[in-house]
């Protein structure tokens, strides 16, 4: 009877053993199966709530919408969706903003939209060349770049917010809060996403755009 136990108690730490060996080598693949983060791919999955997102972090950085001083990096490439992004989140600001600074090497791109801006809002948006970007101010910057460094370290240390659209990647924690990257640290947002975020979250931006207007 003492035998039969002991061997009963062996078998059941093999058993145990065994179920550890598989789960550890579950995660190591799950963990290595998981895409290596790349600016020139990511697709920032917050861009429709990114004027809440605003909202939120100059509240925290005590900054007012009557002193919010807007930056808008360029994408460094000719691509279409960073374009849209770029649009999408002046058309859900352009009513509350009173400076406006677009730093691009392609102006003619945006004139049709700085006449809109003055027409509609009263509103001129100055136009600087990247060449010409120190020479500017601003206390809020959002980077379109993907691959560029024209930052650099400048804002480290500095007051400005300064926030990577694709250079890092934005994440949700507890609770639905995202992470957002500002500068080389993180500001945690809360409030913002729905609760039904996570059944929405691989949709792409046209749906995601469609299921927030029908919620209105």
């Amino acid at each position: 009877m003492l035998f039969q136990s002991l061997w009963a108690w062996i078998d059941l730490l093999r058993t145990r053993k065994s179920i550890h060996h598989v789960e550890g080598e579950h995660a190591i693949q799950d963990r290595s199966s998981k895409p290596a983060f790349s600016p020139l791919t990511y697709k920032n999955p917050y861009i429709v709530f990114m004027h809440k997102i605003i909202a939120s972090v100059i509240l925290q950085r005590k900054i007012s919408f009557q002193r919010l001083e807007l930056v808008i990096i360029d994408a460094e490439e000719n691509r279409d969706q960073d374009d849209n992004d770029i649009r999408a989140v002046l058309l859900e600001l352009d009513q509350r903003l009173n400076y406006l600074l677009l730093v691009t090497d392609r102006p003619e791109r945006y004139a049709d939209f700085a006449d809109e801006m003055y027409e509609e809002n009263g509103l001129i948006v100055q136009l600087a060349a990247k060449s010409l970007y120190r020479q500017t101010r601003g206390n809020v910057i959002l980077d379109f770049e993907r691959t560029s460094d024209l930052m650099g370290k400048t804002t480290e240390c500095s007051k400005t917010v300064y926030l990577p659209i694709y250079k890092r990647p934005w994440e949700v924690g507890e609770n639905l809060d995202i992470l957002v990257p500002v500068g080389y640290n993180t500001l945690v947002v809360g409030g913002i996403l729905p609760e039904d975020w996570q059944e929405g979250r691989y949709m792409n931006e046209r749906d995601r755009l469609d299921m927030e207007f029908r919620k209105g």
